[in-house]
């Protein structure tokens, strides 16, 4: 079943032993809530494979590197690029991540993709930004597809319902922080918000243990994303 932003705050007020406003009022709780529902839902999406997971395009520009990153990204999951989208014949092709700007030995305004960089093409991350390697040399609609987990939407109104995995088992977790918060106001009563406030930090560690594979089918193995020769005898060494 769905939990409302209604429901979670009238739990919140049954730990309080508030059942109608008195201390806190309504608005208090709600930036609680949210408060502690960002915590719940990143900590969930850190650990739950691709939970969210959502795409989006963006046009490439002749001559230009550095783009605006989508305003709701949280985590970065995969770039594809197509540099000759007009040509029907040609396809996106998977941007490898550059961790560091330091991984580029040449010049990082490079236009051509070299032995100094990696067959496919590249991407830096720095602030809202992303650039690519090698620099575009022509305009393309929609050229550029992302998929990121985005970041979440407060719960606006009484009838919002919590989004996060599980929510029958984990949405107490929101309920015990923002108590944890409320009993903080005005120091109401601190030894019983740290007892909330432990609950809640043992209750994060339990739910990313439970939710750490999503995709529990088959057996652990090693991915090769490099696609480098495995042969160490071979002519290429």
């Amino acid at each position: 079943m769905s939990k409302t932003l209604s429901e979670i705050r009238s739990l919140v007020r049954s730990y309080l032993d508030e059942g109608s406003p008195s201390d806190w009022t309504n608005a208090e709780l709600n930036s609680l809530i949210n408060q502690r529902y960002h915590r719940v839902h990143s900590a969930a999406a850190t650990v739950f494979e691709d939970y969210k997971i959502t795409t989006s395009f963006a046009s490439l520009v002749a001559n230009q590197q550095e783009y605006t990153l989508p305003t709701d990204l949280f985590k970065l999951r995969r770039v594809e690029v197509n540099y000759d989208i007009s040509n029907s014949n040609s396809v996106f092709q998977k941007a490898t991540p550059l961790t560091s700007l330091d991984a580029v030995r040449t010049r990082l305004a490079e236009t051509n993709i070299g032995s100094n960089i990696i067959r496919n093409p590249c991407y830096y991350v720095t602030g809202s930004s992303i650039g690519f390697l090698p620099i575009p040399t022509s305009a393309g609609t929609n050229a550029i597809k992302y998929w990121y987990v985005p970041v979440l939407s407060d719960l606006a109104s009484d009838s919002t319902s919590v989004d996060i995995p599980y929510v029958d088992r984990y949405y107490h977790l929101i309920v015990e922080g923002a108590t944890a918060d409320a009993l903080r106001f005005g120091e109401q009563s601190s030894v019983e918000a740290d007892k909330f406030e432990q609950k809640f930090i043992a209750g994060i560690i339990l739910m990313q243990e439970e939710l750490e594979d999503r995709v529990a089918d088959d057996s652990k193995f090693v991915l090769d994303v490099q696609g480098d020769p495995l042969d160490f005898g071979g002519s290429y060494y």
